[in-house]
């Protein structure tokens, strides 16, 4: 019996010192900064406008901010309304997939044209790039 109680005796500091062993692991990670997540940067990116066109509720040097999806057309339920006549009832969109921005032409009537091309479906946009919708034309920032 003597020695049953001198193995367990052993067998509760070994369990113990295991433990703090394990404790001061993590609390080194900590301290380092192992642990640590490097954070998600979401890009943001806007919609400048350089010229106004048509559409009065436009001012030239406004920024629409781009976040999830913008849609862009004449009908009352678009993010950004344009009441010009050359813009469709549901013109274009722009959205986020990933970390990139789309614009996506939506078969509209005239037309979305990007940096002078016509946007057959969908084109990615960068920092710099020029749309024009109807008789408005955005420059894209961020």
């Amino acid at each position: 019996m003597a020695e049953i109680s001198k193995i367990m005796k052993y067998a509760i500091i070994a369990i113990i010192y295991i433990i703090i062993i394990f404790a001061l692991r993590i609390m080194y990670k900590d301290i380092k900064g192992g642990a640590k997540k490097k954070p998600v940067i979401k890009k943001t990116m806007g919609l400048e406008v350089i010229e106004r066109g048509d559409n009065l509720n436009l001012r030239v040097g406004a920024v629409i901010p781009l976040n999830d999806q913008l849609s862009i057309g004449r009908k009352a339920d678009n993010l950004l309304i344009l009441g010009d006549k050359y813009v469709s009832s549901q013109h274009a969109k722009i959205y986020m997939k990933n970390t990139n921005y789309i614009l996506q032409d939506l078969r509209s009537t005239n037309g979305t044209i990007m940096n002078n091309k016509a946007v057959k479906d969908t084109v990615y946009i960068k920092k710099g790039d020029i749309i024009k919708i109807g008789t408005s034309t955005f420059k894209v920032i961020g």
